[in-house]
């Protein structure tokens, strides 16, 4: 991945009804015309887009959607034409994001400007939710899951977070809260009691 600056200017936004982490695959069917616009443009220029859970969307006082602010920014890794005569893309989730404006072009796609928000990449939690980085070694190593050459930093909590989080069956509300936490500590918690929820703890 070529290296990003901390902020994004006229950066395509896709608000969905799912959502997708950092580190995450994500196949998509691609059909409006704007957003079949959208993936030429991003492969044309070698760019990404953003994608957000439109469920946290408000109307205001002018009628005009908004989104949640928080998304993360996506790289489109493979297309193809589906069988169905539809666009097909896999994008992978690259990092956090926060909409700092945007605007709605004249064909219906919002473009915004974008920070990239930091993350804290520590190898001192391990210790402390051991169980968190076992469960994930645990599905890595499913013959499955080998197959789709995940690259995980075990010594990276973002990298473990991020990568466990989009191979449990999480909502895209459980997504949504990872991506909005404030630290890594707040995401392991999650995570945790998620783990619990789906009979791992």
């Amino acid at each position: 991945m070529q290296k990003m600056p901390d902020k994004l200017i006229e950066i395509p936004v896709f608000p969905l009804n799912t959502n997708v982490l950092p580190e995450g695959l994500m196949p998509l069917q691609i059909f409006e015309p704007r957003y079949i616009d959208m993936v030429k443009f991003c492969m044309k220029s070698n760019l990404g887009f953003i994608v957000l859970l439109d469920e946290y969307k408000v109307i205001d006082d002018k009628s005009n959607p908004k989104f949640s602010n928080l998304g993360t920014y996506v790289e489109i890794i493979d297309f193809d034409k589906l069988d169905n005569g539809l666009l097909g893309i896999t994008v992978k989730g690259r990092f956090r994001t926060r909409i700092l404006n945007s605007h709605i072009q004249a064909d219906g796609l919002h473009i915004g400007d974008v920070e990239k928000l930091s993350e804290e990449n520590s190898s001192e939690l391990q210790d402390q939710f051991k169980n968190i980085w076992q469960v994930l070694k645990e599905i890595s190593d499913h013959p499955e899951i080998k197959k789709m050459k995940i690259e995980i930093d075990f010594s990276s909590s973002s990298s473990v977070i991020y990568n466990l989080g989009s191979l449990l069956p999480l909502s895209s509300g459980d997504k949504q809260q990872i991506l909005e936490a404030s630290s890594d500590i707040e995401r392991l918690q999650l995570l945790d009691q998620l783990i619990v929820k789906f009979g791992g703890g």
